[in-house]
């Protein structure tokens, strides 16, 4: 199997992930975000401090009345929740953390390691697999981390940029600041997904702040989310506790996650390669949760289909179980897959041989203790073909002795299987009766047309 690894922007830092079949050749690399060309520059600071210090005062709020300092006082709830319609197993990583070394040209976050930028403020969550797939069908909401009042928000802006943008408060974002002074900054978001809470009124934990979009100087759909214990940058603090965390003692989370959170984010069944266009271009998965025997898909072999799955935190030497369950539970095929690298995010493909025989069927991969799994159906009719629109298509004598007529009335492209799904004939009709003549012995067999529309049909034909 030959691996692919390119390198992916999917927000203010980048990110390796490796996956099969594609030639090294094409490794495409993106400049990663830095203190020049960070997640909000500071320009964008100053701005933001001036309209919260201007809708303090509108708002009669007294920051002298705020304790302040970097003890947290405000617990955070995780601030994103997906979709009831996303169905992953999970649907993020954390890119990049607060940049705990002051120096230039340097980096660590709060755990002593890498998993940071020059200069970076925030926390930076990136949704992940396919992002604009979910930005685009509102699959992964922003939702409120603690109570509190808006203090500011702006929307309107493009929401999917690639790269750093110019001067000024480019990114969609909201404000909210909290009962000990604490302020915490929600930024990126999807165009017009704002809140509708007006400025001065007040958010409960896990209420709507928006959609992870990719507004402002954004490399790919992510939240940052940046936290300071009072109302300007010099307050910044880091939600995450840990050795090298500089800025404050304890941790500001309710429930503080794992530095690294290693775990099987998604598996999937698809009809072929998933398609990872460009940034902002967006994907197309290529999944399908059913199968009709026989089935071939765009460039694969008949009777395969690519199982996908996708990974987080990848620990070298970590061995993943992959197996395909029969409806008993029972094993059809298993393999194993061992992470020869550490990485943010890691997705494989590999193409396998789909089951035969009618039921629904389990594609299960087990990582690190984690299991992650997806349904597929194997279905045929009880003719064994699916009769879309008969009167469209006529094929006579059925059974015959290899020798039959096809009427139609549409240009089709006719192609024949066998029973395992292995196309052996393939010819375009024209006219609107056409005889076809089969070298082959006595047997079933399957027939599919295709028109100009791609509208397919298929019909079982007899040899006898």
């Amino acid at each position: 199997m030959m691996k692919r690894i390119f390198t992916l922007v999917v927000l203010c830092g980048v990110f390796t992930i490796k996956t099969p079949a594609q030639n090294l050749s094409e490794i495409n690399t993106v400049k990663e975000n830095d203190a020049g060309n960070p997640c909000i520059s500071p320009l964008e600071y100053a701005l933001i401090e001036k309209r919260i210090s201007d809708n303090m005062k509108a708002l009669h709020i007294d920051s002298s009345s705020f304790a302040g300092g970097s003890r947290a006082v405000t617990l955070l709830q995780w601030p994103l929740k997906p979709s009831v319609n996303l169905h992953d197993c999970s649907y993020y990583f954390i890119s990049a953390h607060v940049d705990q070394n002051t120096a230039s040209g340097a980096f660590q976050d709060y755990n002593c390691g890498t998993i940071a930028y020059d200069g970076h403020g925030g926390t930076d969550i990136a949704i992940w697999p396919y992002p604009f797939v979910k930005m685009d069908n509102d699959l992964v909401e922003v939702v409120a981390a603690a109570p509190g009042i808006i203090i500011d928000k702006h929307d309107g802006e493009f929401d999917k940029n690639c790269v750093g943008v110019g001067s000024g408060l480019t990114a969609n974002y909201v404000i909210v600041q909290h009962a000990d002074g604490s302020t915490v900054l929600y930024w990126h978001m999807k165009k017009n997904s704002i809140t509708t809470v007006a400025i001065g009124q007040p958010v409960a934990t896990g209420d709507h702040i928006g959609v992870v979009g990719s507004s402002g100087s954004s490399s790919g759909p992510h939240l940052h989310f940046e936290i300071w214990s009072g109302n300007t940058a010099a307050t910044r603090v880091d939600p995450f506790s840990g050795t090298c965390n500089l800025l404050n003692a304890s941790s500001w989370w309710a429930a503080q996650k794992s530095y690294l959170e290693t775990a099987v984010i998604k598996v999937s069944v698809n009809i072929t390669d998933a398609v990872f266009p460009a940034c902002p271009a967006t994907e197309t998965p290529n999944e399908s949760t059913t199968y009709q025997i026989p089935f071939q898909g765009p460039g694969l072999s008949p009777g395969y289909a690519k199982f996908y799955i996708f990974l987080r935190n990848e620990v070298s030497g970590l061995i993943a179980d992959l197996s395909i369950l029969n409806p008993n539970g029972s094993t059809y095929l298993s393999w194993t897959y061992t992470s020869n690298a550490n990485t943010l995010v890691g997705l494989w493909a590999y193409s396998k041989v789909l089951p035969t025989t009618d039921g629904i069927y389990t594609f299960r991969a087990v990582y690190n203790g984690d299991t992650c799994s997806s349904e597929f159906e194997i279905t045929h009719n009880a003719a064994g073909v699916v009769e879309v629109n008969s009167s469209y298509l006529n094929i006579y004598p059925n059974p015959s002795n290899g020798n039959f007529t096809v009427e139609t009335n549409a240009n089709q492209v006719i192609e024949i299987y066998n029973l395992l799904g292995e196309k052996f004939y393939e010819t375009e009709i024209t006219d609107p009766s056409t005889t076809v003549t089969l070298p082959v012995k006595s047997g079933v067999y399957f027939c599919e047309l295709k028109d100009e529309r791609n509208y397919i049909q298929r019909k079982k034909i007899v040899v006898e």
